[in-house]
């Protein structure tokens, strides 16, 4: 049959939020890092460094905005997931690819679901103005490719 391929997307202040969490809980370096010391040393410090613009090879790649890879624009995705709605877009993989509903597709990140929308929306309370403008600049594309509400938080 014919090649399947998808991916899996989110809102980038939720990936950013997600992120944060991961690596605040997760790696000894960020443990004291409020939100806001870590969106502007570690996404818009290393964002602004990076050489050439369009790649962000500065940024971890886990905070890259998607365009940066281009698979976007190289891919034509079967199915492009978001991850608000993972579990209708896993069932309708499962479909296209003709597995048994019990196949169970995992979704592996923790800090997902129903409750980071509420944390997001709690953190980029307290980011100032200009920093959540060159946030929306920095992710522009994704804002644009996935549908995603700038001003959501």
């Amino acid at each position: 049959g014919n090649p399947v391929s998808f991916t899996n997307v989110r809102h980038p202040f939720e990936r950013l939020v997600s992120g944060y969490l991961m690596f605040v809980y997760h790696f000894e370096p960020f443990k004291n890092k409020t939100f806001d010391q870590f969106i502007t040393e570690e996404i818009l410090k290393k964002a602004n460094a990076s050489q050439p613009k369009k790649t962000f090879l500065a940024m971890n790649n886990h905070f890259r905005p998607t365009n940066a890879y281009c698979a976007f624009c190289n891919i034509n995705y079967t199915v492009i997931s978001k991850m608000e709605t993972f579990n209708e877009d896993s069932l309708r993989i499962k479909e296209i690819l003709d597995l048994e509903h019990g196949v169970k597709m995992e979704q592996l990140n923790m800090y997902g679901g129903n409750k980071i929308g509420n944390t997001t929306k709690e953190l980029f309370k307290n980011i100032a103005e200009d920093i959540k403008i060159e946030l929306v600049e920095l992710y522009k594309y994704d804002f644009a490719m996935f549908d995603y509400d700038a001003n959501l938080y």
